[in-house]
């Protein structure tokens, strides 16, 4: 029987439950009301909660949250003929195609974090994807295929001009946002949530914002990366985003070849790393970008880069039957032991 071992902080601390720091909000009346929903978007299960004086304004606020994260969808989706993303990769080679301000200032982030982290995110890999058919039932592409989609992959064969808001294909690269759609479609969803207390479950990257709510957090789970049915790690949280890269169900098995969906983009081929990565940020779109980067990096590069830049990482390593724990300091400085504030379940009630 596989056993877990202690999850120990560098420091000595044990985990079981924290509590990621909380802004100082004036507490809650208790005859607030919760309200919930569930929909599907964006490939995925999304649940919206929050807190309101009555049962119809909190649910209005929620749906004005779905409207941002639907039309997040609408332009990010690859699935979508009709999106934003889609036409930009069917743009005709050398032709400027104009972006949105609020897409411009996206992708500004984005090729910022491309150069920040090495190339260990970079968007650009809709033409590896495809080669490996991770969308499909997976392939491993022959030498010669898999050369030419890493030579039509990568943000620098893509002309951005901030001033002017536009994006030219010099040669047939196509933009894929699953590392990073979830978290601005995030970002857009706290920008209309407004103060009281609010979480979104993105399938999987969390969000929360506002005053704290009757609880005192949002409680939530990271997942053992073995068996991701089993929460291997307890947090609460108060602020911010919380985004986690691993492999998932969704990996593929072809001819003994474990294909991953998070790729590497510097050697064109699945990130080899078999744990879990959770970054926290203010920022749902930092937070999706930086997990999925520094799961392609590894516990070994990833911990020191993040440590050097003051980064919330926690890494989850399987070693020999048990699940070894790795932080940086950022992250130990967020969370306090369960033991200073009450813990209790994140409620249920009607939606």
């Amino acid at each position: 029987m596989t056993r877990i071992a202690p999850l120990v902080l560098a420091s000595g601390i044990l985990l079981s439950t924290v509590v990621l720091a909380a802004r100082q909000w004036p507490p809650y009346h208790s005859s607030a009301v919760w309200v919930s929903r569930d929909v599907y978007l964006m490939g995925t299960r999304a649940q919206l909660s929050a807190y309101a004086a009555t049962r119809d304004a909190g649910l209005a606020r929620l749906e004005s949250a779905l409207a941002a994260l639907e039309e997040a969808e609408g332009e990010l989706s690859t699935w979508r003929e009709s999106s934003d993303i889609s036409s930009l990769n069917r743009q005709p080679i050398g032709e400027p195609w104009m972006a949105t301000p609020r897409l411009c200032r996206m992708f500004a982030d984005v090729w910022e974090w491309q150069r920040a982290t090495g190339r260990a995110f970079d968007p650009a890999i809709g033409r590896l994807l495809a080669a490996w058919d991770v969308h499909g039932e997976g392939a491993v592409p022959a030498p010669d295929a898999h050369a030419r989609a890493l030579a039509s992959s990568g943000v620098a064969l893509i002309a951005f001009d901030r001033d002017r808001c536009t994006l030219t294909r010099r040669a047939d690269v196509a933009i894929d946002a699953g590392a990073f759609g979830k978290g601005e479609a995030l970002d857009r969803a706290a920008a209309v949530l407004g103060d009281e207390s609010w979480m979104i479950d993105l399938g999987g990257q969390i969000a929360v914002g506002g005053r704290l709510p009757p609880e005192g957090g949002w409680t939530v789970a990271i997942a053992d990366p073995r068996r991701r049915d089993r929460p291997a790690l307890g947090m609460r949280m108060a602020t911010g985003s919380l985004s986690t890269s691993a492999g998932s169900e969704r990996d593929l098995l072809v001819n003994g070849v474990r294909i991953g969906h998070v790729f590497d983009p510097r050697t064109g081929r699945p990130a080899p790393f078999n744990g879990s990565v959770t970054v926290w940020h203010e920022r749902g779109l930092a937070a999706d970008v930086l997990s999925t980067a520094l799961y392609v990096m590894g516990p070994d590069a990833g911990l020191g880069w993040a440590e050097a830049r003051g980064i919330a990482a926690c890494y989850l390593i399987p070693e020999r039957g048990t699940l070894r724990v790795e932080t940086t300091g950022a992250f130990r400085r967020l969370v306090q032991p369960a033991g200073a504030t009450h813990a209790s379940p994140r409620p249920s009630g009607p939606g």
